[in-house]
């Protein structure tokens, strides 16, 4: 049987396809400025006021460590059934009706293989008649584990363990699967590329089986004890992030840009921060843009590239010191959106969807939450504890690719 690590070699391989990337509520301002700050603001005022209720919806679900993501469901123009990695959105599709298209689609990587049959032997047992569905893969066949607490299953990162009844529903399953996206045909440019997701699924008509074992991921914040003091700490962390941006947006949106966007070196440097448990700070943003070129052109065999790219660097590190008040005052709203999430998400936290969790036999928390504000999905997670973990997976599967 393959390791862990290969099969999640074998999935990375696979694409990015249709699902677009969450970003984390508080990077928002750094991906897109003024828009991001009013989404992220938004979405967590909106967090906010769903817990307050003791609302139970899509709007709020629990972010569940499945892998692989897959796209099953009716083809919209055969109306056969099929089962998908996420290529199914390529311009050059991969779709998979039989087990023989799974070989030939997917036969170079055997452990994403292996889920897509499981999922084909089992999905049209609970699948609708129609419509296109996504969803996190939690087990298959031959992936649970006994214990004395209950029966185990790692798909990712986190290892889930059912107790009880629950236990005794995974036990007597065949795959297991979380659904928490569906897909809408677009009367004006038909086809399966141009499908518009929705993360608000109409799961009211899948059939129940004991084959498969089925999770919604919608978080009952009925179950935990949103404090007065706690509501009044996120609101104080929210008032300051809105604080700076009202009085400082213009200016520092356009001081900054140079760095924003998913290919910034803003959302880079938080990343290693996160690694390192570093306040951020232009200070620090400049000596990692500094420590990042320098090993670039380290690379460089000729003075002319090398000279190039030092030219380059300096342009960067010249922009900060330009604006470093700009990138101070971002950073610091920042770490005010981070706070009031982190709020957030201790609360939810306080709720596991019925499954315990352990990380590396370590018991943690659930990989986090979602909340969809207008139509968009933004992650709630404790970084410190789940992303730092999952990066510390990320390098581990680097080493493996490396041997």
């Amino acid at each position: 049987m393959q390791s862990f690590l290969q099969f999640l070699k074998e999935e990375a391989e696979e694409g990015d396809g249709k699902l677009k990337h969450i970003s984390h509520a508080e990077e928002r301002p750094l991906l897109d400025g003024h828009k991001g700050f009013t989404h992220a603001y938004n979405a967590l005022m909106q967090a906010h006021q769903h817990m307050k209720s003791g609302g139970k919806s899509s709007a709020l679900t629990m972010k569940y460590d499945g892998s692989p993501a897959v796209v099953f469901g009716h083809h919209p123009e055969t109306g056969k059934f099929f089962v998908a990695s996420k290529s199914a959105f390529n311009k050059n599709p991969k779709i998979n009706y039989t087990h023989k298209d799974i070989d030939k689609n997917h036969g170079h990587a055997p452990g994403l293989a292996e889920k897509l049959h499981s999922a084909l032997n089992h999905l049209p047992k609970t699948a609708p008649k129609s419509g296109v569905y996504q969803g996190d893969l939690m087990f298959s066949e031959g992936d649970k584990k006994e214990s004395k607490k209950g029966v185990s299953f790692t798909p990712n990162t986190i290892t889930y363990t059912a107790k009880g009844d629950e236990a005794n529903k995974v036990r007597a399953a065949k795959l297991g699967v979380v659904v928490h996206q569906q897909y809408h045909e677009n009367p004006e440019h038909p086809g399966m590329e141009n499908m518009r997701a929705d993360s608000h699924p109409d799961t009211h008509n899948f059939k129940q089986h004991p084959d498969v074992w089925t999770k919604s991921a919608e978080h009952d914040t009925k179950q935990i004890h949103y404090s007065e003091d706690d509501q009044k700490k996120f609101n104080e962390h929210m008032a300051e992030a809105r604080k700076i941006h009202d009085e400082h947006g213009k200016q520092m949106y356009a001081g900054t840009k140079m760095h924003q966007g998913h290919a910034g070196h803003l959302t880079t440097y938080i990343n290693s921060t996160v690694r390192t448990g570093e306040e951020p700070s232009s200070k620090g943003l400049k000596k990692h843009i500094e420590g990042q070129y320098k090993k670039a052109i380290s690379k460089l065999k000729t003075p002319a590239a090398q000279s190039r790219k030092t030219a380059e660097m300096n342009t960067h590190i010249s922009n900060i010191d330009d604006n470093k008040e700009h990138y101070d005052n971002l950073l610091k709203m920042h770490d005010h959106i981070q706070k009031a999430k982190d709020i957030l998400v201790k609360n939810l936290e306080q709720h596991e969807g019925g499954l315990d969790h352990h990380i590396n036999g370590k018991r943690s928390k659930p990989e986090g939450f979602v909340v969809n504000h207008n139509g968009e999905p933004t992650k709630l997670v404790n970084r410190q504890e789940f992303a730092k973990a999952n990066f510390a997976r990320g390098e581990l599967l680097k080493k493996e690719k490396t041997k």
